[in-house]
């Protein structure tokens, strides 16, 4: 499934998102790497097993994590999570579907704070001052992509904010989209995990199951039918992407061309 996402997220120069190299897969029955490479594995890892080498994503520099640490970790855990060695691997997630229910301000008994995976949500992201109308789009094409070339349903993928990759000129980065923000630089739109996806048939069983998916996953993309009006713009930055890009995707005599206001019809419905 990863080498099908990066077929059809990469077929041209016009793709927006980062899909990690996938450089080799390893049989948890080949002895002979397994042996070379065990070392290598934290103790306590389940292995053998078949694993996935791809490319790192690389994480975002001290200075983004010092930022996001000085906005909205507790106090009492700030010197920690600056000195973690494990928090140093940043990378964001944009929950451009969720809000924080108390906005910060509600005071809880326990805390838990950590910068890998750091869930951020759309009013945080509207703090930062981030193009969330932006990262919706990069959304919406890359789901047209993998429904309608792929044929998948993108159960369970995620999407990280993270630096552009080293080496821009890459064949394969030449038409990734990097974004500039005066709080976390140039950076991009990346998509991992695909080990949960499944092919999906171009009909309404496949719409159907492909709504049930996207519903199912973390609140990566934007809702419909929200009370706030912000969100509501956002819905519709993400459904017009999903169109047009659809549409340049599909030919529009075939029957398959109904399919992506159909997938729209059936995301409002259920929201």
């Amino acid at each position: 499934m990863h080498l099908k996402a990066l077929e059809s997220l990469h077929m041209d120069d016009q793709h927006r998102v980062c899909v990690p190299a996938c450089h080799r897969y390893i049989h948890s029955d080949d002895k002979t790497w397994w042996d070379d490479n065990v070392s290598a594995f934290p103790k306590g890892f389940h292995i053998p097993c078949n694993v996935l080498v791809t490319e790192r994503i690389p994480p975002f520099p001290e200075g983004v994590r010092n930022t996001i640490i000085e906005r909205y970790c507790p106090e009492e855990l700030k010197a920690s999570i600056k000195s973690s060695k494990p928090d140093e691997d940043c990378l964001i997630r944009p929950y451009l579907g969720r809000r924080r229910l108390d906005h910060g301000r509600k005071q809880r008994r326990f805390h838990a704070f950590s910068l890998r995976n750091y869930p951020l949500h759309l009013d945080q992201i509207e703090e930062l001052q981030l193009d969330g109308a932006l990262y919706a789009r990069v959304m919406a094409e890359t789901l047209a992509r993998l429904y309608w070339i792929a044929h998948m349903d993108a159960n369970d993928v995620e999407f990280v904010l993270a630096p552009r990759r080293h080496h821009q000129a890459d064949i394969e980065s030449a038409g990734a989209r990097v974004m500039q923000s005066p709080i976390l630089g140039d950076h991009s739109v990346w998509l991992l995990d695909f080990d949960c996806c499944r092919s999906m048939s171009q009909d309404e069983a496949g719409l159907q199951q492909a709504v049930a998916a996207f519903y199912r996953n973390d609140p990566f993309y934007p809702r419909p039918v929200r009370i706030d009006d912000r969100d509501q713009r956002l819905w519709k930055e993400f459904r017009e992407q999903f169109l047009s890009s659809s549409a340049a995707i599909l030919d529009p005599e075939s029957p398959e061309a109904q399919l992506p206001g159909r997938w729209v019809a059936l995301a409002e419905q259920r929201c």
